[in-house]
């Protein structure tokens, strides 16, 4: 009986561990293969009621969010640094009052029926202060947002209202 109890145990403990491992419905997966079907070592998570999936894809780190019913919400490329924007977006980065502070990261956000936004994340040395800047691809700077003390500080709350 002993034996029995511990099997059932070890059982549920195993399902409970993949029901929170974040492996999405058929229909997320569905939708993710045929946008990516080349990507690899896949990452699964849920975030503000989405799931995002996060991998590496030519060099590049991603993470591709989709709604409950498996259709493709945004898609964050981590662009690394300044080098990767286009000349327009990094003149007009270079001509702001942000120019002289250091460049934390660097990310575009794709969305099915917007336009690409490109993110510049910035702080000041020895200053606990960060800003978001968000850009379009003409380089017109849309909002600057404090993220001094943000978590998860680009995730589809930045955009979208639940």
């Amino acid at each position: 009986m002993k034996k029995i109890n511990i099997g059932v145990f070890l059982l549920l403990l195993l399902l409970s561990i993949s029901a929170f491992a974040g492996t999405p419905p058929d229909n997320v997966q569905v939708t993710f293969r045929k946008m990516y079907p080349k990507a690899n070592d896949i990452a699964w998570s849920q975030d503000d009621g989405y799931y995002c999936a996060n991998f590496v894809m030519n060099g590049f780190t991603k993470n591709v969010w989709f709604d409950t019913q498996g259709q493709w919400a945004m898609t964050q490329t981590d662009l690394v640094s300044l080098d990767r924007l286009t000349p327009v977006v990094y003149n007009a980065f270079t001509f702001s009052s942000y120019a002289s502070w250091a460049v934390e990261d660097v990310t575009m956000v794709e969305f099915p029926k917007w336009q690409a936004i490109l993110v510049i994340k910035v702080g000041q040395d020895n200053v606990d202060v960060k800003y978001q800047l968000f850009y379009t691809p003409k380089g017109i700077l849309l909002k600057t947002r404090n993220v001094s003390y943000m978590h998860d500080i680009l995730g589809p709350s930045t955009f979208f209202i639940n």
